[in-house]
């Protein structure tokens, strides 16, 4: 739900070049709570859209606080049908439920007693001190240490990952990758929310950036172009994604911070490195992660989104939703003659053919011998 939670998030809010508050996560998380309860009869169309207007009524409400850009919304319901709806669980939210400044300037999380359970007394607490330069740079060494929590874990990835990220998309007009290849490194090089302690993702850090940048890009285009999925890379797909890197790496600007410090593990890449870290990413089932499986949702959203750019606002929704909801048997898990899963086999049928006649030569060799 986390995941879906800041998918919404962003997509409200495409110009957000940092990460996601923790308290804007957690405001929409107990406002979509508090919506369950208090506006639990919704229509069908409407259900498919709760998450999305309680994120966006989560923005306004701190929109302020946090010094957030301009929210852009873009429902994935008619918006005719969509303000109804926002207006309608806006009022019914109370507005406590928005994290309050004490006065020494942190923002509380709403208790359950704020959430509507009971009334408690909150005390204010005293302000963190400003952490040093040591604790600050300490949480980019890798190594045995505290667990870190769900609010600082965007910050075990390399300073330069997101705004690379962010560059590189751009060039290939494929924003929307951006929060995949993010979480792709995020599973890869700190699982569990720690540090990896695999000496090849340390060593290869680079390599494994561009890996996951190539295995995104190839999913996107597959799903959205129709193109097969190859078994390695193409000498051009190699070619553009190592280009905008080495671009990145002179035109991106982390200001704030020394380059030993917001460029480490940054490294040029050879083409054999490449390949190796591509073929490694594969080898080592880490496609078979949530953040690769997921690409398919990632897609389906965005086509919703651009879909409903050209919806008339008084037009006829009288018609069937075509929405799949939870409750429905209509799931991509068990569409097993979907497009994408006759690609995927087809791509596996052709891999195996070729192996097999592989290692059939392979025998009439040893026979001749």
């Amino acid at each position: 739900m986390s995941r879906q939670i800041e998918q919404a998030l962003w997509s409200l809010m495409p110009t957000f070049a940092s990460d996601l508050q923790p308290s804007l996560i957690e405001l929409t998380g107990s406002l979509l709570a508090q919506s369950r309860l208090k506006a639990s009869t919704l229509k069908a169309e409407e259900e498919v859209a709760r998450l999305y207007a309680c994120a966006n009524i989560a923005c306004d409400r701190l929109k302020i606080t946090l010094d957030l850009p301009p929210i852009q919304p873009r429902p994935p319901i008619a918006p005719k049908h969509y303000k109804k709806l926002h207006a309608h669980l806006d009022n019914v939210l109370p507005q406590s439920s928005t994290p309050a400044r004490s006065r020494a300037g942190r923002i509380r999380t709403p208790s359950k007693a704020a959430m509507g359970y009971g009334v408690v007394e909150v005390k204010d607490s005293p302000a963190r001190g400003t952490p040093s330069k040591e604790q600050i740079l300490a949480q980019w060494r890798t190594g045995d240490g505290a667990t870190p929590t769900k609010r600082g874990q965007h910050s075990l990835l390399r300073p330069w990952v997101r705004p690379v990220v962010k560059r590189m998309c751009a060039e290939l007009q494929q924003e929307k990758m951006v929060q995949t290849v993010f979480a792709g490194m995020e599973t890869i090089t700190c699982p569990a929310g720690r540090p990896t302690k695999d000496e090849w993702v340390t060593d290869n850090y680079a390599a494994l950036f561009a890996a996951v940048f190539y295995w995104s890009l190839i999913r996107f285009r597959a799903l959205t172009e129709g193109t097969v999925i190859p078994r390695e890379p193409a000498y051009e797909q190699r070619r553009q994604i190592l280009s905008l890197m080495s671009q990145a790496r002179k035109t991106v600007v982390l200001p704030g911070a020394d380059d030993d410090v917001s460029w480490k593990d940054w490294a040029d890449l050879k083409p054999r490195d490449f390949n190796h870290a591509v073929a490694t990413v594969k080898d080592r089932a880490w496609l078979a992660s949530s953040w690769y499986k997921d690409i398919d949702d990632v897609v389906k959203f965005h086509k919703w989104d651009e879909g409903n750019d050209h919806v008339d606002e008084d037009a006829d929704l009288s018609g069937p939703i075509r929405a799949r909801l939870v409750d429905t048997m209509l799931q991509d898990k068990t569409d097993y003659l979907s497009e994408m899963r006759k690609m995927n086999y087809e791509a596996w049928k052709a891999d195996v053919l070729l192996r097999m006649a592989q290692r059939k030569e392979d025998v009439m060799d040893i026979d001749t011998q």
